[in-house]
């Protein structure tokens, strides 16, 4: 089985790159690059900006413990385009002479009806975040802000027109360790999916996995609303205890947010 990766080029990138790559031919990566104002602070005072600033910094630091100095693979063609061009008429002819047998999407911009319509049901995508409960972006920090940790973790859907709405493959937590920051379980989730992305791809092109409808609504999250006093809030409900009261009634939190799972 082929696959073609479209994804982003920081380390948990890579990551997926090389988990992939491990395990499946990987035909062809294309690395988009992020979208510079996500870590903008120009707009903030300069305590605010010193504090998003730090907080930026502490996740790279603990991605760089996790993984190292991964790259993605060499043996993989891999193209480099700016920020929004993942949508552009040069993508769309390289991937089809490529001939995929599925494509995988990991935290690139919304794709828009060609590619979802010539490659209809032969698109993944691993979302950081269980949906249906946490949609859109940054959905592995909010369930921190509305005190829900059972909430975290990652789904794999197929991709659709409509954003985080198709049918679910596979969804996973992370092993949750009291004293874990937000930057160390994000890691975890990383290399957990990463693990799991493999297994899910190929049963799923053998035909062994169905496709669950996602029910139910859940919280649309922005990355524009990630505030200093969002990020403050967050910080203060670790330091309060957050992650240890979840853990003392882990199971009954997390059968009230259940995920779907074959293995």
């Amino acid at each position: 089985m082929k696959v073609v990766l479209l994804t982003s080029d920081s380390l948990r990138h890579k990551c997926i790159a090389a988990s992939i790559a491990q395990e499946m031919e990987l035909g062809l990566i294309i690395s988009e690059k992020k979208a510079p104002k996500i870590q903008d602070t120009s707009a903030y005072g300069k305590k605010d900006a010193e504090f998003l600033a730090s907080h930026f910094k502490a996740r790279a630091v603990s991605e760089e413990k996790f993984f190292g100095n991964v790259d993605f693979p060499q043996e993989a063609p891999k193209i480099d385009v700016a920020h929004g061009k993942i949508n552009s008429k040069e993508v769309f002819e390289i991937i089809n002479r490529t001939a995929p047998d599925l494509i995988l999407l990991f935290d690139t911009s919304i794709l828009l009806k060609p590619l979802l319509k010539r490659y209809r049901r032969k698109i993944v995508n691993l979302h950081l975040g269980l949906s249906p409960y946490y949609k859109g972006s940054a959905t592995n920090l909010y369930p921190y802000l509305f005190d829900e940790p059972e909430c975290i973790g990652a789904t794999i859907y197929l991709a659709t027109e409509k954003v985080d709405d198709g049918g679910i493959l596979y969804q996973l937590r992370p092993d949750i360790e009291e004293g874990d920051s937000m930057h160390v379980i994000g890691n975890k989730v990383i290399l957990k999916a990463g693990k799991m992305l493999p297994v899910v791809l190929q049963d799923f092109f053998e035909g062994k996995i169905k496709p669950v409808l996602q029910k139910g609504h859940g919280r649309l999250c922005r990355n524009k609303d990630v505030t200093p006093y969002v990020l403050r809030q967050i910080h203060k409900n670790f330091e309060e205890g957050m992650i240890w009261r979840y853990l003392r009634n882990k199971g009954k939190r997390d059968a009230g947010k259940p995920i779907i799972q074959y293995i």
